[in-house]
């Protein structure tokens, strides 16, 4: 048992240090130390011998490493067998290799105009006609344009109305991405004009063109990091990312739900967390499009100073005293503010390389926050996969898992990669990484992500054994073995070298050819989506605050007829129904009342008079509980709820919302309602009413309260 968890732990450092300690590396060093053991216990050679030896084995695995042509690279494993006083000529281009640096991608070109290039323009791929679709995405056949409008619709379903329960039910994720695939390739098709436009006027593009092909862009981009994860390149047949994403949905479908019930506080935290996530990568965003030339320093500047704004504002509200995790966000406040220095100090003349350091702070902070809040904040809903009956899986469901696997892995590989890659770079910018790590180890925060911390590069290149180990901030296991199966027993001093190795190939494995290579990530798949369902008819929750209150009143008005005409039947003809749907409107409704009433407001007055009016034996207004109605409709219980709380709606007003909606045919899902007012459910929510309002509700009585 012993021998293999060894083996295992190897397995693991290997996968979590990004391909950085090659196999084939680790099964050198481990066959040349058994070797070089052996021999010194045999006392073959002296202790000075053995050390000497030992130092020459470490260099030269470090030089062989070093990125090269392929022609070289055969030449390296050719030399590996010559002799060591060979191998330790190569030591002189030690120096000269380490400030060979991987190449940044140059954005010279100024995409102010265009936003993106004509290569870029071409990745965006062209329209396929999917003809083969997984069973379980659709009930009925449709044509190809109702598809890509319902898949729009489901997709507004699970990102915006539901995004809440994402965690709960992360199949229907799996299954939104699906529909999003469909929804691109309409997308393709129906801005085919617009790219070809695009492509023949570049670079003068105008500007509805350009936020055309902006929203294109960002949709592909999205599609790009969603199918890496599966395993999959943008080159891959859309049909086969629809299998592979249904499969997924099939299998997570299985999965055993529980609910891990938070505090109070923890479920505080959470939110506040959230929103400064959702800053902070507008800031991140920001900074990303100014390092690549996609927006002009004026736009930079204006968004700029609200991002910082917001950041702070949320990190504030993160940092109160006595609140649960204040040290690690004030530590972040400290890591914000000198983030902000950089960009301070070059002023309106930041250069990429400015702007990518700044970018690197966020994927540093951003790792910090995702390792110390496992801790602070617990996963509310668990899924367990484990009872899943793999032997009734079919085969080719399996073959897929498989692959969607690797491509998680491989993909979880390059982000550590990108990690120690952000890490390095910061500190060449004087952004301390090691003093922060050290202080967040001293607080008792455990940060398993960073596995080394950097010096300056010119420091580096002085750096002995000794300094490498220290730099390795990994886990090890303390036995591993040969090539041969045969368990090596390794002392402090083998550690300590192993150790030295590791860190120095992590280094190396950055190294190529000239510049730090900062590869870009998607991160904000969803925002992105979000948006584009938004500009495709989607619910813009800015534009609803901001409209008319007549227009309220028209759609409740229509709400309101649709539920008459529901409960009528088949007792009045077609005719008469299409006659009651046209003359549904608030004008004609303020006619009846005056009528009814023998009075003569105006729509204008009356509309005035129903948004102030108290509802009776409630502290609500009828203007808020009939916008409450129109939410539900628009955005769902959970969007809905989300957004009353975030205005300062009270209890009661959105439960005279749901129960004002019910009696119009609005029906509202109660669990979603109280999770998108920050309860773990409907029954928690029913006792916070009663607690807030001196009632004694049962859950039964309150759902039959509110129309259900």
């Amino acid at each position: 048992m012993k021998k293999m968890l060894a083996t295992l732990w190897l397995v693991i450092i290997i996968s979590c240090t990004s391909h950085i300690f090659s196999k084939a590396v680790a099964a050198s060093i481990a066959d040349d130390l058994t070797k070089l053991n052996n021999l010194y216990k045999d006392g073959a050679i002296t202790k000075e011998e053995f050390s000497k030896a030992k130092s020459i084995l470490f260099k030269s695995e470090s030089t062989e490493t070093k990125t090269e042509t392929k022609k070289e690279k055969k030449k390296a494993k050719k030399s590996k067998k010559k002799k060591i006083e060979k191998k330790e000529a190569k030591l002189t281009k030690k120096k000269e290799d380490i400030k060979k640096i991987s190449k940044i991608e140059i954005f010279d070109e100024s995409l102010n105009e265009t936003f993106m290039t004509l290569e870029e323009a071409d990745e965006l791929g062209t329209h396929k006609k999917i003809k083969k679709i997984p069973d379980g995405m659709f009930e009925i056949s449709m044509s190809s344009k109702a598809r890509a409008k319902e898949s729009m619709m489901k997709m507004y379903d699970v990102f915006v109305r539901n995004k809440g329960l994402m965690e709960k039910y992360p199949e229907r994720l799996m299954r939104a991405m699906g529909y999003f695939e469909l929804f691109y390739m309409d997308q393709l098709d129906e801005k085919r004009d617009e790219i070809k436009r695009f492509k023949k006027n570049y670079p003068n593009i105008s500007k509805g063109l350009k936020k055309k092909m902006q929203s294109l862009y960002s949709l592909n981009q999205a599609r790009k990091s969603m199918r890496e994860a599966m395993g999959l390149t943008l080159n891959d047949d859309p049909e086969v990312a629809l299998d592979r994403y249904m499969a997924m949905h099939n299998f997570l479908e299985q999965g055993e739900k529980s609910i891990n019930k938070l505090t109070k506080d923890e479920r505080r935290l959470k939110k506040k967390s959230a929103n400064f996530k959702k800053k902070y990568g507008s800031f991140k965003k920001n900074i990303e499009l100014r390092s690549e030339n996609r927006i002009d320093q004026k736009t930079f500047d204006k968004e700029l100073k609200k991002n910082i704004k917001d950041v702070k504002k949320a990190l504030g509200k993160l940092t109160d005293s006595g609140s649960k995790g204040e040290e690690l966000y004030t530590a972040v406040a400290t890591m914000f503010e000198k983030s902000l220095e950089i960009l301070d100090n070059c002023s309106v003349n930041c250069a990429r390389k400015d702007l990518l350091a700044v970018v690197d702070s966020t994927v540093f902070t951003n790792t910090i926050i995702a390792d110390v809040e496992k801790t602070l904040i617990p996963k509310k809903h668990i899924q367990d996969m484990s009872k899943v009956d793999m032997e009734n899986i079919p085969d080719n469901t399996k073959a897929i898992l498989a692959s969607v696997s690797t491509g998680m892995k491989e993909k979880k590989a390059i982000k550590n990669n990108d990690l120690q890659n952000s890490v390095l770079n910061l500190e060449n910018n004087n952004f301390p990484v090691g003093e922060y790590l050290d202080n967040f180890e001293k607080q008792g925060f455990d940060i398993k992500s960073v596995t080394m911390s950097f010096g300056n590069i010119d420091e580096m290149n002085g750096w002995e054994v000794k300094d490498w180990a220290n730099s390795w901030r990994g886990e090890l296991p303390s036995d591993i073995k040969d090539k041969s199966g045969n368990l090596i027993e390794f002392t402090e001093e083998n550690i300590q070298d192993l150790k030295a190795q590791l860190a120095l190939n992590t280094f190396d494995s950055m190294i190529d050819t000239s510049t730090l290579e900062i590869k870009e990530s998607m991160n904000e798949n969803v925002r992105e989506i979000v948006q584009a369902i938004e500009a495709s008819g989607g619910f813009d929750l800015d534009a609803w605050k901001n409209q008319d209150f007549s227009i309220t009143l028209d759609n409740y008005i229509r709400l309101s007829t649709e539920s008459i005409i529901s409960e009528l039947g088949d007792s009045i003809t077609a005719s008469a129904v299409n006659l009651i749907r046209e003359n549904a409107n608030f004008e004609n409704f303020t006619a009846l009342k005056n009528l009814e009433w023998g009075s003569n407001m105006s729509p204008e007055e009356y509309a005035s008079y129903w948004e102030s009016a108290a509802v009776e034996d409630s502290t609500s207004n009828w203007g808020d509980i009939t916008k409450g109605v129109e939410l539900i409709d628009q955005v769902g219980s959970f969007e809905a709820a989300s957004i009353a709380a975030s205005i300062g709606h009270d209890l009661q007003t959105v439960a005279d919302s749901i129960a004002l909606a019910a009696s119009v045919g609005v029906s509202s899902d109660l669990e979603a309602a109280a999770a998108g007012l920050g309860y773990d459910s409907f029954a928690d929510a029913v006792a916070a009413y009663n607690a807030q309002y001196g009632t004694n509700y049962t859950e039964a009585e309150a759902r039959e309260n509110l129309g259900q």
